[in-house]
C-alpha cells in the first residue's frame, strides 16, 4: 500500500471516530444493527426527540455510515455496512473488560 493511500485510510478512520464520539449516535448504530428502521421508530426506541435523531442520521448518512430506502412516505435507515455494528460491539466489549479490571483493582485496594 502506498503512503498516500495509508494516509487517506487514516483520515477516513479519524472521520469515522468523530462520528462515534457521540453516545446518541452509538445508540442509533446499536438499533440499526438489529434492523432497518424509520426515524420515528428510532426516536421512540431511544426516547429521543425525532428532530435530534434526524440530525444525527443526516450526519451519519453524509459520512457513509447509514443508507436510506424510501417506502411510501417513510424513509428507512440501515447501516451501510454490517461491520460497523461489529466494530462497535468489539469496542463495547473492550470497554466492558476495562471497567471490570478497574473494579477488580479498586476492590483489591479497598481490601488491602
Amino acid at each position: 500500500m502506498e503512503e498516500q493511500d495509508r494516509v487517506a485510510i487514516y483520515r477516513l478512520h479519524a472521520g469515522f471516530c468523530q462520528i462515534l464520539a457521540d453516545a446518541n449516535r452509538l445508540l442509533i448504530i446499536n438499533e440499526l444493527g438489529k434492523s432497518e428502521l424509520p426515524v420515528g421508530e428510532l426516536a421512540r426506541r431511544l426516547q429521543m426527540n425525532q428532530s435530534n435523531v434526524s440530525k444525527h442520521l443526516a450526519l451519519m448518512r453524509e459520512r457513509g455510515l447509514v443508507d436510506t430506502r424510501r417506502e411510501g412516505s417513510n424513509i428507512y435507515y440501515s447501516l451501510a455496512d454490517s461491520r460497523i455494528s461489529d466494530a462497535i460491539r468489539l469496542l463495547k466489549d473492550v470497554h466492558a473488560d476495562q471497567m471490570e479490571k478497574r473494579r477488580s483493582l479498586t476492590a483489591s485496594i479497598i481490601d488491602s
